[in-house]
């Protein structure tokens, strides 16, 4: 909880960091010594903060009082072969998103290789390592045509609680090894190996009872919802490219050991080779999958063609990736190509479930899609799509079966008129959706909707830009009556100074039934130096329920942020 002791705090830490940076504005310009005029060192990037004050009357907060942060990236660069990049994120909000936010990082590259040491996010592929941040250490090497990649650090931190905010220390290790480039084509195969450490949370005693109902954070119980799991992912991934890159193959193919409760006692009667049983412990929640994709792309002058096979079992899981999902196969068709002004581009995907006939049903998708964009008219340029994704399973019953499907057509109408127009561009954007199930037991779900967007960019001489929008939303769902959304909105950009200075003023308001919401926010940038810049913006949101008086707010949004780059 935010109180105004602590928002005090928050305020004096960030403005000792605006300070900081004040100062050190005044000297990040200054030469290295004994080296004038040479590129022998170089250094670079950017410093900072940011502050934000949030408030709102009528409903709960849904942030921080006060939030300040400090961030410092800069680059320093010896002899033009090596760069070492350095990446420090300090705020007030520490610990309080569940994970540190506070970040550490120093990232060097050089022609052949990069590392990492503190935190950082890396790239192995889709279904292996992706998409997290890792505290630790990291490095890829690629001399000639050997490969090389290792990692290992913390990806979480303990927290109590149940399946949606507990979590275990969690920590990785991993790497790869194969043989070719990044432009040329290459072979890897990969390791990695995901822990959580059991020790690192109390242990619960079967006796324990919900202490509290009202307050499911404080129900001991909920720690059996967060278990310790752990993940052994061995695999090959691969990009071959032949006749000057016209041709790239694609290919990921990973076998998954995951095991969603290590304090399980383990099982000795499955099957593992010998040398995973002394790496890896399996028990009853344990299971192996495995994940195949390929994907084969041809370009031919104007033609591109992308066609695309997945597999992915429905045991298989990786902790190193951010999101997974399992239990799909996928065929993918992705023609495309460019006549004159003409650019068209097609695409056919088929996916279903039940890849091991585990389930009752099998649910098939189907999607089809077409986006063309061609100039009627050297100001005119015109964009049409089309998606039709269409679901279905094989259940005879109407409770059970599935016959949905749903109808996107939409155009985007962008005019530029030339310079000295009273007007300088006119959008105008239309989407019409259409979906619903054809099971009669769901046939109240059927839904229409219709969106249109008229926008245009006013100059008011040389400084000033009018941008005017009109937005109208319409939606029927079932035997209910249409429900419409009318937006209106107005932006002022004004740029004075030499450009030095650019301030947008914004208002929009929208109605629905006999709610409205009013939106008006300011937001105003000044470059104090060639490389420095000061920003602040505050934003106001209005919201009336008309007959619901219980959910009306006032909301207040304020930022400032200082930036230095060198």
């Amino acid at each position: 909880m935010i109180t105004p002791k602590t928002s005090m705090i928050h305020w004096r830490w960030w403005g000792t960091a605006t300070a900081l940076i004040a100062v050190l504005m005044s000297s990040a310009h200054a030469q290295v010594p004994g080296l004038p005029g040479t590129r022998t060192v170089a250094f670079s990037g950017e410093m900072g903060t940011y502050g934000e004050w949030y408030s709102i009357r009528g409903q709960n907060k849904r942030r921080p009082s006060s939030t300040g942060r400090l961030f410092l990236r800069p680059t320093l660069t010896l002899f033009d072969a090596l760069s070492l990049n350095f990446d420090f994120l300090l705020s007030t909000e520490g610990s309080g998103a569940r994970q540190n936010i506070n970040q550490f990082g120093l990232h060097p590259t050089w022609s052949w290789g990069k590392a990492h040491l503190g935190d950082f996010s890396d790239s192995y592929s889709d279904y292996t390592f992706n998409g997290i941040l890792v505290r630790g250490g990291a490095v890829s090497i690629n001399p000639g045509l050997l490969r090389f990649s290792a990692l290992g650090g913390f990806t979480k931190r303990a927290v109590p609680g149940g399946a949606s905010d507990g979590a275990f220390d969690r920590y990785l290790y991993g790497g790869k090894l194969g043989i070719g480039t990044e432009a040329g084509g290459y072979v890897d195969l990969m390791f990695l190996r995901v822990r959580d450490e059991i020790s690192s949370l109390p242990p619960l005693s079967s006796g324990q009872m919900p202490i509290d109902t009202l307050n499911p954070s404080a129900n001991p119980l909920r720690g059996y919802e967060v278990t310790p799991q752990e993940n052994l992912i061995g695999g090959i991934l691969s990009n071959l490219k032949f006749f000057d890159n016209r041709l790239q193959w694609k290919t990921e193919a990973s076998v998954s050991l995951f095991t969603r409760d290590m304090r399980v006692a383990s099982d000795t009667t499955i099957k593992l080779p010998g040398f995973v049983k002394d790496l890896y412990r399996a028990n009853i929640t344990s299971n192996v999958d495995v994940a195949v994709t390929s994907e084969v792309q041809v370009e031919i002058d104007n033609v591109s063609v992308r066609g695309g096979y997945k597999w992915i079992g429905p045991g298989y899981n990786s902790l190193g990736v951010a999101s997974l999902f399992n239990d799909q196969q996928e065929f993918l068709l992705a023609p495309s190509f460019r006549i004159a002004d003409w650019s068209v581009s097609l695409t056919y995907t088929r996916q279903n479930d039940n890849l091991l006939d585990q389930k009752t049903f099998t649910l098939v998708r189907n999607l089809y899609g077409a986006n063309v964009t061609f100039r009627p008219a050297s100001i005119w340029t015109s964009n049409v799509l089309a998606n039709y994704v269409v679901m279905s399973n094989d259940a005879t019953n109407d409770t059970m079966r599935v016959a949905f499907s749903n109808l996107i057509l939409g155009t985007n109408q962008i005019f530029t008129l030339p310079p000295g127009s009273a007007v300088q561009a006119v959008t105008f954007s239309y989407i019409f959706q259409h979906s619903g199930d054809d099971v009669p037991l769901r046939s109240g779900s059927r839904s229409t909707g219709h969106s249109a967007t008229l926008g245009a960019a006013i100059p008011v001489g040389t400084s000033l830009t009018l941008s005017p929008s009109i937005s109208v939303v319409t939606y029927k769902v079932g035997s209910f009556g249409s429900q419409t959304t009318q937006t209106y909105s107005l932006a002022a950009s004004y740029r004075a100074l030499e450009n030095k200075l650019t301030t947008t003023l914004s208002s929009a308001a929208s109605f629905i039934r006999s709610s409205t919401t009013l939106r008006n926010s300011l937001a105003s940038a000044y470059q104090i130096a060639p490389m420095t810049s000061i920003g602040i913006s505050v934003g106001m949101t209005t919201f009336r329920g008309g007959t619901f008086p219980s959910r009306n707010f006032d909301e207040l949004i304020g930022t400032l942020n200082v930036t230095q780059r060198f």
